[in-house]
């Protein structure tokens, strides 16, 4: 039996380069609309306020930006849902930032200029982690009110 998302997941995209901004949108828009639910930002401080007020499942950001950096955007992205996947994107970065990026919970990184084939997988991987959660999240809750009904 294959599993469905109980809900559409929430892609929150966030780069300063409005060009990548523009180009990943349209990329998942063409090819995963019926599963994510897309909202992009150039500005991270925009991204966290939309953050904050609803759930983002999967946090696709630039590493390297003026300001708020993708690293802030992971910790307060996780901070909000512990269960957020965050792909970073970048065009260059260290070792360090990388290394960093993983420990705090990163899901993965991809190396500017994206590919959208390796874009789309990593979200399709993304959303069918997400809908296991979400399967055995609400298996969990059904066993545990048959159990307490019982």
């Amino acid at each position: 039996m294959a599993m469905q998302s109980l809900r559409q997941l929430n892609l929150v995209i966030v780069d300063d380069d409005p060009s990548v901004v523009r180009l990943v949108t349209t990329f998942l828009k063409g090819d995963l609309s019926d599963k994510f639910n897309i909202v992009s930002f150039i500005d991270p401080a925009d991204a966290r306020q939309w953050i904050d007020e609803k759930c983002c499942d999967v946090l696709l950001s630039d590493i390297e930006m003026p300001g708020v950096d993708g690293l802030e955007m992971l910790r307060f992205a996780k901070r909000r849902n512990s269960w957020t996947q965050v792909i970073f994107m970048t065009g260059h970065s260290s070792w360090d930032r990388i290394a960093t990026a993983i420990e705090q919970g990163a899901t993965d990184y991809l190396v500017k200029p994206i590919q959208r084939e390796v874009l789309v997988e990593l979200l399709e991987h993304a959303h069918q982690r997400a809908t296991r959660w979400q399967q055995a999240v609400r298996e969990t809750f059904e066993l545990e009110k048959s159990a307490a009904a019982s």
